[in-house]
């Protein structure tokens, strides 16, 4: 009898392991792509699972002149749904009975243009007294998490591609004015014309990116600007990719402007339960003192210590530093860094190492922390500088051997700076990975 409890607990347990392996339901077909209609007129709306991103100028998408796009930073989206395709004249006309600014008719599947924010709400109330469901436009953090193809994203920096003229109709090819949708490549999530055609309104007012990781984003709560996203035909490639923003008054209209709509199921069956976002500062005890870590985000999130000062380092190892300047410990050995880090580890109880040239310099970079404080840091070369000097040695060798000439070269001093962490001059600071 026990061998059998245990054979009916043991195919119990089985038969429950697929379903804690999935991340989340499984959602029917049928809820998939909503084909939906307005006074004939159909239209169809993808759904696009919630997840989290790096929103902002992540690796793919970084520019160094833009500037609105960072700092990149942590979003947490429930699941929506969102057009595939902009808002046409063809749905434009069905919908609103009326078109006064341009006779389109002849253009029913190219996306409506001089739309004002303002006009496109009135599009949207009429559109729900059709329909009988609850559209809206998309925010800004919805807009791009579709357009990087959501859970299905392969990092592209355009809608679905890293060849922006595949997937959109932008200045180059464009010919200045717009094209029918969906005649381009889609992007991973069956959506098109996300780069490119028109520019799409989005919810949002307009204001700069803030580091906290935020659950459903939905733009700064005071502006006069509302947020535009996708580029356009009127738009060079260098302007299209896909964390620029752009923004104008809502009552603006111009003829690479239009839009797509969204929809959130009240009753949808598959809700995202939105993780505590992690607090963007934090101080851990070591031995009656305490450190303070600053939140990286991006795709691998850490924490960054301030600079380790040379009276924690004394209580840590119970010696002083090698040197100190402003009260910061330097001059210590890669050894030794590496060593007080495990001390650190065993008297906090967490996984404590230490920070690496690239950690600091991505935390700089993204505003966590600020440079060093000491005047006299001198700063150690890149990889890319070290093999430079390599091959610059390299092939002077050769070249005085084929002449018959021996030429001493001296210790090269970028190598020997690189190979010199027996004695640097950097600060030291901490890092604790999520």
């Amino acid at each position: 009898m026990p061998h059998n409890r245990y054979l009916v607990i043991t195919l119990f347990l089985v038969l429950l392991m697929p379903a804690w392996a999935k991340k989340r339901p499984l959602v029917p077909d049928s809820l998939q792509t909503l084909s939906l209609e307005a006074n004939g007129v159909p239209f169809q709306m993808q759904r696009v699972e919630g997840g989290s991103f790096v929103m902002g100028a992540t690796s793919e998408q970084y520019d160094p002149d833009t500037y609105t796009d960072k700092p990149a930073h942590l979003v947490f989206l429930s699941p929506y749904y969102i057009a595939t395709t902009e808002v046409t004249n063809r749905l434009w006309r069905a919908v609103m009975n009326e078109r006064e600014m341009l006779d389109l008719s002849g253009y029913p599947e190219h996306p409506v243009s001089f739309v004002s924010w303002h006009e496109a709400h009135e599009f949207i109330r009429r559109l729900d007294s059709i329909t009988g469901m609850p559209f809206r436009l998309p925010t800004e953090a919805e807009w791009e998490y579709a357009a990087r193809g959501g859970e299905k994203s392969k990092r592209f920096r355009f809608a679905g591609s890293d060849e922006p003229d595949s997937v959109g109709w932008l200045y180059s090819i464009a010919g200045q004015w717009t094209h029918p949708v969906a005649r381009k490549q889609p992007n991973e999530l069956g959506l098109y014309d996300m780069t490119g055609n028109v520019s799409e309104w989005c919810q949002d007012l307009y204001g700069p990116y803030q580091l906290s990781t935020r659950p459903d984003p939905c733009g700064a709560d005071t502006g006069s600007y509302r947020i535009v996203r996708g580029g356009s035909y009127d738009e060079a490639k260098a302007n299209c990719h896909l964390s620029v923003r752009r923004w104008y008054k809502p009552e603006a209209t111009a003829g690479y402007l239009g839009f797509r709509v969204a929809l959130t199921l009240p009753d949808d069956p598959m809700k995202q339960v939105i993780p505590e976002e992690p607090p963007l500062t934090r101080k851990i005890r070591l031995k009656g003192r305490r450190l303070a870590f600053s939140l990286v985000p991006g795709e691998e999130p850490y924490y960054i210590s301030e600079e380790v000062s040379a009276a924690l380092w004394k209580k840590i190892t119970g010696f002083e530093p090698p040197e100190k300047e402003r009260g910061l410990a330097i001059g210590m050995s890669r050894q030794d860094r590496v060593r007080f880090a495990e001390l650190c580890s065993r008297a906090a109880d967490k996984p404590l190492s230490v920070a690496s040239l690239a950690e600091v310099d991505s935390a700089i970079n993204k505003g966590a922390i600020k440079p060093s404080k000491l005047s006299s840091k001198k700063r150690t070369p890149s990889v890319r500088t070290t093999q430079r000097s390599r091959r610059v040695r390299s092939k002077l060798s050769p070249l005085t051997e084929l002449v018959g000439v021996k030429l001493s070269l001296p210790d090269d001093p970028v190598l020997l700076e690189f190979k010199g962490d027996y004695n640097e001059k950097r600060p030291l600071r901490l890092v604790l990975k999520l």
